[in-house]
């Protein structure tokens, strides 16, 4: 069963998949941005006009991987999905250590157990709901900064291990330009996640070829999840990026790639990117090109369905399993 803002669905009611998205984004204290002031209801009608335009390309399931501080809005989306038809999964758990609300986190490790207390909260999101608005989390979301885990990151990764290994729920990641994506791997590994319910994200910005199939070969899945990004200085433009997705599908990796843009349907405050980003880019412009490169509809069937689904063809719990 896949857990979505509405409730728990099966894997045949899914036709195809965003699975790296965000419905709104905005860095933490951002409801304070005087000159740049969230709309609730703009970010609502952003959210309606890009669901509109997924669905044109049989889209009816998106993963919000906005965190827990960055913005995300459990009741809105539980709003949109019943209002347009649209299956969405929300996420928990925290995003990289920019020093916002991971300070938080810093002075609740002075005081107890961070990854205990992190676990908990987690799997309360899961299994409970989020606060007193009647969504269950699906997802779990976690990240790392530019060329290291801090120790914050670290914690945060290992409390989603094993509230992954209790709920049976996927694992999502952030790579910063795609890099540590291996690191990540290996840490999980040591923590008994199945690797087969990770997706370790933003790979469409490592320029590293064999660093992706590394962790492809560990049974991990990987979100090549940043077409359409151009602010991002040292990753890859959209025309390499599909070619190294090419290149990797011909190198048999098919049953192991997700593709999605990490669009930023609204964003909250001051947020540096580039022009707007839409959901439907991918399948104007990088499914047309593989197609023309010979890849087959099955293929393509995977990496925007299938392949996420098999996340969840294995949610159970695997506490107490030696791993």
């Amino acid at each position: 069963m896949i857990q979505t803002v509405t409730g728990a669905i099966t894997p045949e009611k899914v036709n195809r998949v965003l699975p790296h998205e965000h419905f709104t984004f905005g860095k933490p204290g951002c409801l304070y941005d005087m000159d740049n002031r969230y709309q609730r209801e703009a970010a609502y009608r952003n959210g309606v006009r890009n669901l509109q335009m997924a669905a044109k390309y049989d889209v009816n399931l998106i993963v919000d991987a906005t965190t827990i501080e960055y913005g995300r809005d459990p009741a809105q989306l539980k709003q949109l999905s019943e209002r347009m038809g649209c299956y969405i999964v929300c996420s928990t758990g925290f995003f990289k250590d920019e020093g916002d609300m991971l300070a938080l986190l810093r002075s609740i490790s002075y005081q107890t157990d961070l990854v205990s207390w992190l676990e908990r909260l987690f799997v309360r999101e899961i299994e409970t709901g989020i606060g007193d608005t009647g969504v269950k989390a699906g997802i779990l979301k976690t990240a790392s900064s530019l060329g290291q885990i801090r120790p914050l990151e670290r914690a945060v990764m290992e409390a989603a291990a094993h509230a992954q290994r209790k709920t049976g729920v996927p694992l999502l990641t952030h790579c910063d330009r795609g890099r540590l994506g291996l690191a990540q791997a290996e840490l999980f590994r040591t923590w008994g996640v199945r690797p087969e319910q990770v997706v370790i994200g933003h790979m469409t910005s490592c320029r590293d070829l064999s660093e992706i199939m590394r962790i492809m070969d560990m049974g991990y899945r990987v979100g090549f999840d940043q077409f359409g990004i151009l602010s991002i200085p040292d990753i890859p433009d959209d025309e390499q990026k599909k070619e190294n997705l090419l290149a990797l599908l011909r190198e048999g990796y098919e049953d192991s790639i997700l593709l999605s843009h990490d669009c930023m349907f609204d964003r909250m405050g001051a947020v540096s990117s580039s022009k707007p980003r839409y959901p439907d880019l991918i399948f104007r412009e990088v499914l047309p090109y593989l197609r023309g490169e010979g890849i087959s509809e099955e293929t393509i069937t995977k990496i925007t369905r299938d392949n996420f689904l098999k996340l969840f063809h294995e949610n159970r719990s695997t506490e107490g399993e030696n791993a």
